[in-house]
């Protein structure tokens, strides 16, 4: 298990037509704020410092209705269609991962091997992948008989390496510019070198885009169905 640091609060909130339709993060007083257009109503996440959520559900329903009314002006007619705390979801965060993914005739792939941080939204690709890389040595293997388990230590032998940098590279973010943000509103963070130098220079803003549309180890079907 890896200190994945913040948890978050999921609710929906129907969606008002005011010319601005993208998904996008807010960043303010302290509050940190995913809005995933779904057409007819925002998904929003509600990133908390782990542990803080008894805090704010002791501060009231009405106070954490009017902080995220304050964010931003699609969100204050919205918020109102929240009647109680029945209506927010409270998502545990955790980041962690299986030594060993398989035992005979038993192989995890997915949040059942390593379980990813929300950040990136990058869980399902890794999953779908995972399920790639299992087929392409898996079904060789059952064509000839059964697969042993050397065959399943191949796929995580393939497969452990993407999850673990993914994971890394969430831990960092979490570390490093939603914790310190989410503690102290006062709080300004030094970007990286790395992340300053991909923000100066747009030919290379492609490279964080493939690491997490793509990973780091993209899978192909190399085998026939």
């Amino acid at each position: 298990d890896t200190d994945a640091s913040i948890d978050a609060l999921w609710f929906r909130i129907p969606r008002i037509e005011n010319g601005n339709d993208q998904s996008m993060n807010i960043m303010q007083d302290g509050k940190m704020l995913v809005m995933l257009n779904r057409s007819d109503y925002w998904q929003c996440a509600d990133v908390i410092k782990k542990g803080k959520f008894e805090d704010i559900k002791a501060a009231g329903f009405a106070a954490f209705k009017a902080s995220i009314g304050a964010l931003d002006p699609r969100l204050a007619l919205g918020v109102q269609s929240l009647s109680s705390w029945d209506d927010v979801k409270f998502l545990g965060v955790t980041v962690d991962h299986l030594e060993t993914w398989h035992r005979p005739g038993l192989l995890c792939i997915g949040d059942a091997a390593h379980a990813m941080s929300p950040a990136g939204g990058v869980g399902i690709n890794l999953a779908i992948q995972d399920a790639v890389g299992a087929a392409n040595i898996l079904i060789p293997a059952f064509r000839s008989g059964v697969p042993s388990d050397a065959d399943t230590a191949r796929v995580q032998s393939r497969r452990e390496f993407p999850a673990r940098m993914t994971q890394r590279l969430q831990i960092n973010l979490h570390k490093h510019g939603i914790i310190p943000f989410v503690s102290n509103p006062a709080h300004r963070t030094k970007l990286p070198f790395v992340v300053w130098l991909v923000s100066k220079l747009p030919i290379l803003r492609r490279i964080p885009a493939r690491l997490v549309g793509m990973g780091f180890r993209p899978e192909r079907v190399e085998v026939k169905w």
